[in-house]
């Protein structure tokens, strides 16, 4: 089966989304199909790039205004046909309703190509990051919904990796056939292990008891509520808050930590290599996220696969993977001394911390294996290709 796989973030961009598709990628070739991938291009320029065996069509791109770390493309009509007289593909695998995706789109419609989507987004993925935002939120809250809608319903099928992401969509009004399939983990790559000691000298990390976020660090992730929450937190255990990862939102968290005097007890590390990711989650006692804008979260099935306790923000789609007084602890939105009183009750609980890791560590193994998506994907793949 040849599969075209069609995104605006793709790698090395470090968000889950762009991630998982490589992964998936990967999996499907590992399964024996024929994989390409049309993603935009570091700068205004057409180019094939080989990665590991299979082609990416880098389509000519700028930098998105809204955030500098991703590229668009403004112009991918001009070479949609002669990328599918290139690849050829049976089956087109959608991952962003851009105007990359939505060119796909509207070229597989035409020419009887049948399209899997996958919907990665919500509004507030975009709306958080833009400053003065407020006053048209609602207005372009509902737009934004509408808009992802139409465009699925193009499609042939529609996955979401969960259940909660599905709903959002039912709820707005898809129609087409659809299925939650989980981004899963490989659990090779993410798993317990021994604390590396020359990659906690690598970014600085002390011996402390240890929370960690990893991810991007943009203003839609919300971790100035784990900031807020490291005053009440260290008068009762002194401990270290280590935000792993690079974005937008840098400056305004360090100074907010300088400003509620927890300054010495953040360390800042700036962006996380890949192959340093699973060293950094094994040094860590529990994984906090804070983010109001997650259909999964990949971060939190490394960590949990990572054998950490996890604490999450209780909206979207995060209570699929943290089940209260299980694996961790779900707080209320904006409620940092909430999330305060959880951390600290995991940090002075060796006992909880053990018990919650590994019930996260059960809780991948038992759904969200590698193995479970690439042969969901494969499935769907066939059947609408057939």
């Amino acid at each position: 089966m040849k599969i075209l796989l069609v995104t605006e973030s793709y790698w090395p961009n470090a968000d889950g989304g762009a991630l998982f598709e490589r992964r998936l990628v990967k999996g499907l070739i590992g399964k024996g199909h024929e994989v390409s991938v049309w993603a935009p291009a570091k700068n205004f320029r057409n180019y094939i790039e080989n990665d590991d065996g299979y082609s990416i069509h880098r389509e000519m791109a700028v930098t998105l205004p809204v955030n500098k770390k991703y590229k668009v493309s403004l112009l991918p009509a001009m070479h949609t046909r002669r990328i599918f007289d290139q690849v050829k593909p049976d089956v087109i695998h959608i991952h962003n309703p851009a105007l990359l995706g939505r060119t796909a789109m509207k070229y597989a419609n035409r020419h009887k190509i049948p399209v899997l989507a996958t919907n990665h987004l919500m509004p507030e993925n975009v709306l958080m990051n833009i400053k003065g935002s407020g006053w048209y939120y609602k207005w372009f809250y509902q737009r934004f919904w509408n808009y992802l809608v139409k465009f699925h319903n193009r499609a042939q099928f529609v996955t979401t990796p969960t259940q909660t992401a599905l709903d959002f969509l039912l709820k707005h009004g898809l129609k087409t056939p659809s299925k939650a399939v989980t981004n899963g983990i490989d659990t090779e790559v993410f798993r317990p292990a021994k604390k590396d000691l020359k990659i906690a000298k690598k970014y600085n990390l002390s011996t402390k008891p240890t929370i960690l976020y990893l991810g991007r660090v943009d203003g839609e992730k919300r971790i100035d509520l784990i900031i807020k929450a490291m005053p009440s937190v260290l008068k009762k255990v002194d401990s270290q808050l280590v935000i792993a990862g690079f974005g937008n939102a840098m400056d305004e968290l360090k100074n907010l930590a300088t400003k509620l005097g927890v300054s010495k007890n953040i360390i800042f590390t700036g962006f996380i290599d890949e192959e340093d990711k699973p060293a950094i989650y094994n040094l860590s006692d529990l994984f906090v996220i804070s983010s109001p804008a997650e259909l999964q979260s990949i971060v939190t099935l490394e960590a949990m696969a990572s054998s950490k306790p996890i604490i999450a923000v209780d909206i979207a789609a995060l209570h699929e993977l943290v089940h209260d007084n299980e694996n961790g602890y779900l707080f209320k939105e904006d409620s940092y001394l909430e999330l305060a009183e959880n951390i600290t009750k995991i940090l002075t609980s060796p006992k909880l911390m053990k018990e919650f890791g590994q019930e996260s560590m059960n809780i991948i193994n038992k759904s969200h294996s590698t193995e479970i998506t690439f042969d969901e994907y494969e499935s769907i793949l066939e059947k609408i290709s057939s």
